[in-house]
């Protein structure tokens, strides 16, 4: 074979290579998350429900979400930080601030070689929303992707039990109405862990997703504030507020705390051992 020939064909098995080391590695940690319209909140006979969980239809674009909460193992090779009260690797990262969820999303996407969704000046925090970077995923995002296609408390159905998620187990869903009644309760109460347990603990639901329930809160990218009673197309909130929004529950929360519609809001710049975070990606 004379050298035109080894060279074109060294040229040949090269090209494919490059062009593939170049290409945006696929990322298996995430998962696609096909758009739709969904109603979000809670119906007005969902036991528990709260008056900032009104009903109304939402419409979103397809999503890639974490599979699982980012763990402190993920935070600190990134960051070089792990603030967590409970230390160990595979545990989810928690004691952190809103701000240091979007800073690490930037990071992330740094290093991924993906633009950053987030543009951060001191407080001030823009969006990016044709960015393709990571970013975290809007509260609409969130309660469609825990939902899986239900429209029950939880995923797992009526109720959830401290097999299914980590979460303050003696206090079961309806605890509080059947006390004395137990045998009427769906899920009996159960172990307390008291602690953060390993992501993927337990079952994913339908769109394997892991601990949409219950291990920790997770940061949302909106401003807390009242819904529209209109149909929505890809909300992303308030323009301002103080309070950003947390979903899903943590360690030492009651059931009733844990269900999909359930809100919470904390300031972006408080911490605390039951908060951390997941993160999503545009997908189109």
């Amino acid at each position: 074979m004379n050298r035109l020939k080894i060279s074109n064909l060294l040229l040949f098995m090269i090209i494919p290579f490059i062009t593939c080391s170049a290409r945006e590695q696929k990322d298996d940690s995430l998962v696609l998350i096909n758009g739709g319209t969904f109603d979000m909140g809670s119906p007005t006979s969902e036991a528990w429900r709260g008056k900032d969980e009104l009903q109304h239809r939402v419409t979103l674009k397809s999503f890639y979400m974490g599979k699982f909460e980012v763990t402190q193992k993920e935070y600190s090779l990134l960051t070089g930080e792990n603030p967590s009260r409970f230390k160990v690797n595979n545990l989810p990262v928690e004691n952190i601030t809103w701000y240091d969820a979007v800073r690490y999303c930037n990071m992330l996407s740094k290093k991924r070689n993906l633009k950053p969704a987030y543009t951060i000046t001191g407080k001030t925090v823009t969006w990016n929303r044709d960015a393709d970077g990571y970013r975290l995923p809007t509260e609409a995002e969130w309660e469609y992707a825990c939902r899986a296609g239900t429209e029950t408390p939880f995923n797992t159905a009526k109720s959830i039990s401290p097999d299914e998620a980590n979460y303050y187990g003696t206090y079961p869903y309806m605890i509080e109405t059947y006390y004395f009644q137990q045998k009427k309760l769906e899920t009996r109460p159960g172990i307390y862990r008291e602690k953060t347990v390993p992501v993927g603990s337990f079952a994913p639901n339908r769109w394997g997703l892991y601990d949409m329930h219950g291990n920790v809160w997770e940061w949302c990218w909106d401003w807390y504030g009242a819904y529209s009673s209109g149909s929505q197309n890809s909300p992303e909130g308030p323009a301002s507020g103080t309070l950003k929004v947390n979903r899903g529950g943590g360690w030492n929360d009651f059931a009733k705390h844990i269900r999909s519609a359930y809100r919470s809001s904390t300031p972006p710049d408080n911490i605390s051992f039951n908060i951390g975070f997941r993160v999503v990606r545009n997908a189109d």
